[in-house]
């Protein structure tokens, strides 16, 4: 029999972490819920995005303040360097065949921090230009509501911009191979902090629109990915080279669906949640 102490420990020993976006996506996930501030303007009054919020396009048409909150967060309470941002949607074409995985919609590097403000957070400020400037969601209008996933990486001395990626830019956006930028750039497997949110183009949808996670856009949510891996996809060839643009062709891929998300020869598989039962 364990003691009501014990027990608590065990099953903070126990239990799994969480990460966002949330781990069962299949993709790179911000552990211990390292969110990173991310507030767009609505005319003129600041949106905070919460994870998982939804989105019309006209709010997140502009690029955002971007944040990070070493008051919050252990893991980035310390850190002094320099912060790597990379936005993507992992629902391109359409959310259940998304043949065009991942449409870089930001790549910006040598963010430093701004003195904190009340509120403990530290914007993150460009220094340079950026690779491929922001640029807001605009899914098909026949296509479910996609997922825009906002990262954070750390960029620590080691980094290095790989040259198969120099011709992703204000362009050539289509197939960002991210798994593969990640590890060519040794900027590693895990963000320092993360945010994502959902956007709809749909002629049912106000481009105003905005409500909070695990609302129903109008017209319904149809295929929009709220849970779990989704279909996958796998390319036929390696699209580091960013050959593609938003207004040409993409690199062929082969949809496969299942359980896992295949990126650059990689597959990441979503861990599922195990229970135990203390009797």
């Amino acid at each position: 029999m364990y003691s009501i102490s014990a027990l608590t420990l065990l099953l903070l020993s126990i239990r799994p972490s969480f990460g966002i976006p949330p781990p069962d996506f299949g993709f790179p996930e911000a552990p211990n819920d390292t969110a990173l501030t991310v507030i767009f303007q609505d005319n003129g009054s600041p949106i905070s995005v919460s994870e998982g919020q939804l989105f019309g396009v006209n709010v997140p048409s502009q690029e955002p303040t971007v944040a990070v909150d070493p008051s919050s967060f252990e893991s980035i309470a310390d850190y002094n360097g320099s912060y790597a941002l990379i936005m993507v949607d992992p629902d391109a074409r359409y959310p259940q065949a998304p043949t065009s995985r991942f449409i870089l919609h930001w790549l910006q590097f040598n963010l430093t921090t701004a003195p904190a403000s009340d509120d403990g957070t530290t914007q993150l400020v460009n220094s340079t230009a950026p690779q491929a400037p922001y640029r807001g969601p605009a899914p098909p209008t026949n296509s479910s509501a996609h997922r825009y996933i906002l990262y954070a990486f750390f960029q620590h001395e080691n980094f290095t911009f790989p040259q198969a990626y120099e011709g992703y830019n204000a362009t050539n956006r289509t197939s960002f191979n991210l798994t593969d930028f990640l590890d060519q750039s040794n900027l590693g497997p895990s963000p320092a902090a993360a945010n994502y949110f959902y956007a709809s183009n749909e002629t049912a949808v106000p481009p105003d629109f905005i409500a909070a996670a695990g609302a129903t856009y109008p017209g319904g949510n149809g295929e929009m990915i709220t849970a779990g891996p989704g279909p996958s996809i796998t390319p036929s060839s390696t699209p580091a080279t960013a050959t593609a643009s938003t207004t040409g062709s993409a690199p062929t891929t082969t949809f496969t669906g299942g359980a896992s998300v295949a990126r650059g020869g990689m597959a990441w598989l979503a861990c599922p949640m195990v229970i135990l039962n203390l009797l």
